[in-house]
């Protein structure tokens, strides 16, 4: 039996939760871009238009999971990735806006210099940005932080499952939006890290929505292994919310076969998809996130997945700022 929506509604006002994100976004229809690809209607989940700091998909994760950091009075934000971290932009600009401290702990890779993109905003954030050379030198200076009594709350794994909770919303909302203009989509693409995709399988099931919601990872993964890791993530949002309802590996859809070399690096599909979004719709995408999730989308409509008459969304995390990076 399926849960309501006011029912889903009910379980997350149980959970603390930040004001940081203008929304809903938007849901975009793309005609150039469905003429141009020939096959279904394309509309686009406009999460980078959350509003904070270039928005994407951590501002409304944020509002859930840096709730805790809050209410537990952790004076220090801190985040380490690559050096183009979108996390660690908004982690940086979430402090700002709480009157925290930041530290984002950044690798010496090779697009730290020049300051740019994503590193640049978290500088000017007023984030304590350090760029390390190894996982070594990050716990040296956690546990000197910790050491001077800061009370450190890392975005990536305090607070972890409630990323994948703040989606069951994002969830709600998109079906609504969809609902309010008679939208029935086959699919929804989403690229695919962790959090946004299980929420969002976690929403359609409750709901008892029926939609393919396949995801595109950003890291060469193996898709069987993948889909069971984010199928134990889905089963702990379950037991969070209270949701009796049970996930395995047949449940999740992922390709990881789009990322190409790995992380953070090109592919000649992914900078395609970001150019065919720009100039079919003025659309922008980035090249370690949602161009590769796009290509996967174009791909499988070459393939025949998808035709003329389906319809088809796809949800833009964001990411935009890294596109200053990779200029070359």
């Amino acid at each position: 039996m399926p849960y309501s929506i006011d029912d889903l509604k009910d379980r997350l006002a149980r959970f603390s939760r930040l004001d940081l994100a203008d929304l809903p976004t938007p849901l975009d229809t793309c005609p150039r871009l469905t003429e141009a690809l020939g096959g279904p209607r394309i509309y686009v989940k406009r999460e980078d238009q959350t509003g904070l700091a270039f928005g994407g998909n951590k501002v409304r994760e944020f509002e859930y999971s840096v709730a805790p950091a809050v209410d537990e009075d952790y004076d220090t934000l801190l985040h380490g990735a690559a050096s183009q971290s979108n996390q660690s932009r908004l982690t940086a600009a979430v402090a700002a806006k709480l009157g925290k401290r930041c530290v984002m702990l950044g690798r010496r890779d090779d697009h730290a210099d020049p300051v740019q993109g994503n590193l640049l905003l978290t500088h000017l954030f007023g984030a304590d940005v350090r760029l390390i050379d190894s996982p070594v030198e990050k716990e040296r200076i956690v546990e000197s932080l910790t050491s001077e009594g800061r009370k450190v709350y890392n975005t990536s794994f305090d607070g972890y499952y409630l990323r994948s909770v703040s989606y069951v919303d994002g969830f709600i909302e998109l079906y609504q939006q969809l609902q309010e203009r008679q939208i029935e989509p086959d699919a929804i693409y989403v690229c695919s890290g962790v959090h946004t995709h299980v929420g969002l399988v976690v929403g359609a099931k409750a709901l008892g929505v029926d939609v393919r919601i396949l995801g595109v990872s950003p890291s060469p993964r193996d898709n069987a292994e993948k889909n069971a890791e984010l199928a134990d993530v889905a089963n702990e949002v379950c037991r969070m919310m209270e949701l009796d309802l049970a996930f395995t590996s047949d449940d999740i859809e992922t390709y990881g076969e789009y990322a190409g070399g790995g992380y953070g690096i090109t592919t000649d599909a992914g900078l395609e998809a970001v150019q065919l979004c720009a100039r079919s719709e003025g659309l922008l995408l980035d090249p370690v996130y949602s161009g590769k999730a796009f290509s996967g989308l174009v791909d499988h409509i070459g393939k025949g997945m998808w035709k003329e008459g389906d319809s088809v969304v796809f949800v833009h995390t964001g990411g935009t700022p890294a596109l200053f990076a990779y200029s070359q």
